[in-house]
């Protein structure tokens, strides 16, 4: 995945901290052909600690993103606000596991498009829907008549003789 501006060169970086600062915005998603978010408006607030032996970065993520519900379709914005740390070192290997990437040596520089992208969406609930009011979603009212009588008219369908003899079994 490559996205323009999320390059961190490190080989000239002295010792101490450096801040970065990143912008993810709807052409960050746009170029991702998988990405289940349509929309979204991200500020990165990133802090390099570069030692003789590692580098260590922790991320502040800021912003909202646009998903779709799971129940009706619809857009669905989703608040983003977390700190995540990751170790960045050098190795024979080039690894990469939950905040620790090892880049092969010799590299100078990092992309850390993907690992942003990764996280954004590991933050994201595993069920995105409308928040409920009085136990109901809070979805668009018509769109849900439609897909629950889709539903219904798929439960009404006639079950073949064969599938309904084997139900007698339970």
């Amino acid at each position: 995945m490559e996205v323009g501006g999320f390059l961190i060169g490190f080989e000239g970086l002295e010792l101490g901290k450096h801040n970065y600062k990143f912008l993810i915005d709807d052409s960050f998603f746009k170029d991702l052909e998988y990405s289940e978010i349509q929309e979204g408006r991200i500020v990165v607030d990133a802090v390099l600690t570069k030692s003789s032996s590692l580098m260590e970065m922790v991320l502040d993520f800021n912003g909202e993103v646009i998903v779709p519900c799971d129940l009706c379709g619809e857009n669905l914005v989703h608040k983003i606000d977390f700190e995540e740390s990751l170790v960045i070192k050098t190795g024979a290997n080039q690894y990469q596991d939950d905040g620790l990437i090892i880049l092969e040596n010799g590299e100078t520089e990092f992309n850390i498009s993907h690992y942003l992208y990764e996280s954004i969406s590991l933050s994201l609930p595993s069920k995105r829907a409308h928040k409920h009011i009085d136990g109901e979603p809070r979805c668009d009212e018509e769109l849900l008549t439609i897909i629950n009588s889709q539903k219904d008219a798929d439960n009404n369908d006639e079950i073949d003789p064969r599938w309904a003899e084997l139900k007698k079994l339970k």
